[in-house]
């Protein structure tokens, strides 16, 4: 789609300039690219200064380096029972030797041939403009050199994570942009599979940390790439956008050469370099107060049509605040789309009245949930963070447990979203909560376990497995003992009380990991010893279809006096970019 759309503009520009030095020459004349760059100037102060001139800097520019990059190596698990293995020679074999002979591993072949230790490929993701240090949750396959049979209980140990490319038919490495390191969690744990190839692949949930930071930027189109057409976007988009670099507050833009800007994103846009690039694609630069003026109140006609809204909410929030006006007209309309786009822009011009209509759509449209929360934790009013305590209490595992992670982006040190850190394996946050009682359980960003309501007690039977190894005695006055046993090591017991909380902590007391937290709440769950639901990784997602309403749509200025029902949307799980969206 991003190509086609590419071949468009420049076919679009290419006809544009034509037709401008045509209008110029008195006769009709080819653009023709000089090689003396003094032509080629004076040729784009023309098309510039035409009639029907770019106006927008997306009329003249497109997006850079909004991609996902996948960073990865092969990598080590250990502290298994029994379930490593060995590696066939391989390359990937004799990669990791040397691995391990640079940091001075003794006996190399042995280690990595153990029954404790397995060979596997560790890649994360990383979303663009990424921020050095962010967060990524590292997923691991065992190495299709390996002979291993299972990962759970093992520990990724710390992994370089590359940029690998095909060169003449070479695999070359990049720069280590992250490492990763953790406890491993299944896919069989996670989901009770008994299929081999979910027993030798999983999750470290928020295992990477990123060294580097993503670029992101735009490029300048071929005809226009030039130090005067910078001169003319510049101003522009640094009058729009800046940041503060550690001394005052700068322009975002930074030009690298003729043809590419490279963009720093503002604080406000962390969580969405996608909307950001597009708003700044429709930044204005080059059209009159009586253009800007007539460009507004086409935008505002646009507002209340599903199939203009979108590029007309990008348009106003890049005006800043003198477009807060038009959206505002465009906030009472009865359909759920455009209240949605139109709160969405505002949110991100800080502006108070998107907060309900907000709150609103993460309750009625899953569609738009993820980016409205998004929109709740970058208002900075109180009434976005009392909002979001409130959809706490909500019915929807998404809606509450997305309120907690947007009022933690909000304030990380939030009294009613900071959890209790249970040694090494994860996190438990109880909430008090209104609402219906709720077990969510993260496996994103952040191993933890989050109770909304009562901390729960649970039914168990006299003996119970966690694992083979690990076990749950329940004596007859109803408290427990949470044993591990495992040859070579003392033995470890726990005597605890029979409810949720004290037995995830004394799991992880005897060496438990958060793997063995995640599939003991599934079969508690699953065998009835726990009667509140639970919800795995209930995290809303981005880029969800939505199918439009047949909806009654308002003129500017008149009021909606019902509401339509919600449509039913198709779980499609992509990647968020605003131009997926269905129009």
């Amino acid at each position: 789609m991003q190509t086609s759309n590419h071949s468009f503009r420049l076919r679009t520009l290419a006809g544009l300039l034509m037709g401008t030095l045509a209008l110029a020459a008195g006769c009709f004349s080819p653009w023709v690219s000089s090689d003396d760059p003094t032509v080629k100037r004076e040729q784009i102060k023309d098309v510039l200064q035409s009639d029907k001139r770019p106006r927008i800097v997306g009329d003249i520019a497109y997006e850079r380096m909004i991609t996902l990059a996948r960073l990865e190596n092969i990598a080590l698990v250990t502290q298994l029972p029994s379930t490593g293995g060995k590696v066939k020679p391989s390359q990937p074999r004799e990669k990791m030797l040397d691995i391990m002979r640079r940091y001075e591993v003794n006996q190399p072949n042995s280690f990595l041939d153990d029954p404790s230790t397995a060979m596997v490929v560790a890649h994360v993701i990383a979303p663009p403009a990424a921020r050095k240090g962010e967060t990524l949750d590292v997923q691991v396959q065992l190495s299709a050199h390996g002979e291993a049979t299972n990962l759970r209980q093992g520990w990724l140990m710390k992994t370089s994570l590359v940029e690998m490319s095909k060169l003449g038919g070479t695999v070359r490495e990049g720069f280590e942009f992250a490492t990763g390191q953790g406890q491993v969690v299944t896919a069989a744990e996670i989901n009770g599979s008994d299929n081999p190839l979910d027993q030798t692949r999983g999750v470290v949930v928020g295992g990477a940390k990123l060294r580097q930071s993503r670029e992101l930027g735009i490029g300048i189109e071929t005809e226009f790439a030039d130090a005067i057409t910078m001169a003319a976007i510049l101003p522009a988009i640094n009058g729009r956008f800046t940041f503060f670099n550690g001394r005052k507050q700068a322009g975002i833009a930074v030009p690298m050469d003729d043809g590419h800007l490279k963009l720093e994103v503002p604080p406000r846009y962390y969580l969405d370099s996608f909307h950001f690039i597009n708003v700044v694609l429709k930044i204005a630069f080059n059209e009159t107060e009586s253009q800007r003026l007539e460009r507004v109140e086409q935008l505002r006609k646009n507002l209340f049509e599903p199939t203009t809204v979108k590029d007309a909410c990008w348009q106003l929030e890049a005006m800043g605040e003198s477009g807060i006006p038009a959206l505002a007209d465009a906030l009472n309309s009865p359909s759920s789309e455009i209240r949605f786009y139109v709160a969405h822009s505002l949110a991100y011009l800080n502006d108070k009245r998107a907060v309900a209509p907000l709150a609103a759509l993460c309750l009625s449209q899953p569609a738009f949930r993820a980016m409205s929360l998004n929109g709740l934790a970058i208002i900075e009013h109180y009434e976005a963070a009392d909002a979001l305590a409130e959809l706490l209490h909500a019915a929807d595992p998404e809606t509450r447990y997305g309120a907690v992670r947007a009022l933690r982006h909000r304030d990380a040190r939030d009294p009613q979203v900071s959890g209790q850190a249970v040694g090494e394996t994860g996190t438990i946050l109880q909430i008090a909560s209104a609402g219906p009682p709720l077990i969510a359980v993260s496996l994103s960003q952040v191993p933890e376990i989050v109770i909304f309501g009562d901390n729960p007690p649970l039914q168990l039977p006299s003996f119970e497995y966690v694992t083979p190894k690990m076990m749950i005695n329940t004596q007859p006055d109803g408290k427990v003992t949470v044993s591990h046993f495992e040859a070579g090591k003392d033995d470890r017991q726990v005597h605890t009380t029979a409810d949720l909380r004290s037995l995830l902590t004394a799991i992880s007391e005897v060496g438990g990991t958060y793997g063995n937290w995640v599939s003991f709440i599934r079969e508690a769950s699953q065998k009835g010893y726990l009667a509140e639901p639970i919800a795995l990784n209930p995290i809303p997602e981005a880029g969800r279809r939505y199918e439009r309403e047949q909806e009654t749509m308002l003129e500017p200025g008149e009021k909606a006096f019902s509401e339509t029902a919600a449509p039913m949307p198709t779980d499609s799980r992509v990647w968020y970019n605003p131009t997926t969206w269905w129009n």
